[in-house]
Protein backbone atom coordinates (compact mmCIF):
# COMPACT_ATOMS: atom_id res chain seq x y z
CA UNK A 1 0.00 0.00 0.00
CA UNK A 2 3.19 2.08 0.48
CA UNK A 3 3.93 1.96 -2.57
CA UNK A 4 0.93 3.03 -4.04
CA UNK A 5 0.28 6.23 -1.86
CA UNK A 6 4.05 6.83 -2.81
CA UNK A 7 3.17 6.51 -6.82
CA UNK A 8 0.41 8.64 -6.53
CA UNK A 9 2.04 11.79 -5.52
CA UNK A 10 4.21 12.09 -8.60
CA UNK A 11 3.51 14.78 -10.57
CA UNK A 12 4.46 12.63 -13.43
CA UNK A 13 0.77 10.64 -12.73
CA UNK A 14 -0.81 14.22 -11.93
CA UNK A 15 0.28 15.48 -15.64
CA UNK A 16 -0.53 12.03 -17.21
CA UNK A 17 -4.06 11.91 -15.40
CA UNK A 18 -4.81 15.63 -16.92
CA UNK A 19 -3.24 14.82 -20.23
CA UNK A 20 -5.72 11.99 -20.53
CA UNK A 21 -8.63 13.79 -19.16
CA UNK A 22 -8.14 16.17 -21.31
CA UNK A 23 -7.72 14.30 -24.32
CA UNK A 24 -10.74 12.11 -23.91
CA UNK A 25 -12.89 15.44 -23.68
CA UNK A 26 -11.24 16.70 -26.58
CA UNK A 27 -12.31 14.12 -28.38
CA UNK A 28 -15.86 13.63 -27.18
CA UNK A 29 -16.32 17.34 -28.05
CA UNK A 30 -14.92 16.88 -31.34
CA UNK A 31 -17.13 13.96 -32.04
CA UNK A 32 -20.14 14.18 -30.59
CA UNK A 33 -20.77 17.98 -29.73
CA UNK A 34 -19.11 20.26 -32.50
CA UNK A 35 -20.45 20.59 -36.37
CA UNK A 36 -17.18 18.89 -37.60
CA UNK A 37 -14.38 17.58 -36.07
CA UNK A 38 -11.38 19.47 -34.77
CA UNK A 39 -8.16 19.43 -36.49
CA UNK A 40 -5.63 16.56 -35.10
CA UNK A 41 -3.22 19.97 -34.58
CA UNK A 42 -5.73 21.41 -31.95
CA UNK A 43 -5.98 18.04 -30.51
CA UNK A 44 -2.84 17.65 -29.98
CA UNK A 45 -1.93 21.12 -28.27
CA UNK A 46 -1.92 19.64 -24.45
CA UNK A 47 0.49 16.94 -25.52
CA UNK A 48 3.00 19.31 -26.37
CA UNK A 49 2.40 21.09 -22.67
CA UNK A 50 2.95 17.26 -21.26
CA UNK A 51 6.61 17.28 -23.77
CA UNK A 52 7.50 20.74 -22.33
CA UNK A 53 6.81 19.44 -18.41
CA UNK A 54 9.32 16.65 -19.30
CA UNK A 55 11.30 18.52 -20.60
CA UNK A 56 11.16 21.07 -17.82
CA UNK A 57 11.88 18.77 -15.35
CA UNK A 58 14.76 17.00 -17.40
CA UNK A 59 16.59 20.06 -16.89
CA UNK A 60 15.46 21.57 -13.27
CA UNK A 61 14.31 18.80 -11.16
CA UNK A 62 14.21 21.35 -8.42
CA UNK A 63 12.67 24.63 -10.02
CA UNK A 64 10.05 25.75 -8.81
CA UNK A 65 8.31 25.64 -12.59
CA UNK A 66 7.90 21.77 -12.00
CA UNK A 67 5.56 21.68 -9.73
CA UNK A 68 2.53 19.74 -11.50
CA UNK A 69 0.19 21.49 -10.55
CA UNK A 70 1.19 24.70 -12.76
CA UNK A 71 1.01 22.16 -15.75
CA UNK A 72 -2.20 20.34 -14.85
CA UNK A 73 -3.63 23.64 -14.61
CA UNK A 74 -1.99 24.39 -17.65
CA UNK A 75 -3.27 21.55 -19.48
CA UNK A 76 -7.10 22.17 -18.06
CA UNK A 77 -6.45 25.95 -19.24
CA UNK A 78 -5.17 25.02 -23.29
CA UNK A 79 -8.35 22.41 -23.08
CA UNK A 80 -11.19 24.75 -22.41
CA UNK A 81 -10.00 27.41 -23.87
CA UNK A 82 -9.70 25.36 -27.39
CA UNK A 83 -13.52 24.15 -26.73
CA UNK A 84 -14.56 28.02 -26.15
CA UNK A 85 -12.55 29.06 -29.32
CA UNK A 86 -14.21 25.77 -31.59
CA UNK A 87 -17.64 26.54 -30.27
CA UNK A 88 -17.60 30.61 -30.84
Amino acid sequence: MGKLKELLKSGHIHVALALGISIIVLSYVSKRILPEPMEPLYLSITSLIMVAYEAALGTKKNHPLTKSIYWVLAIVTATAIIIILHLI
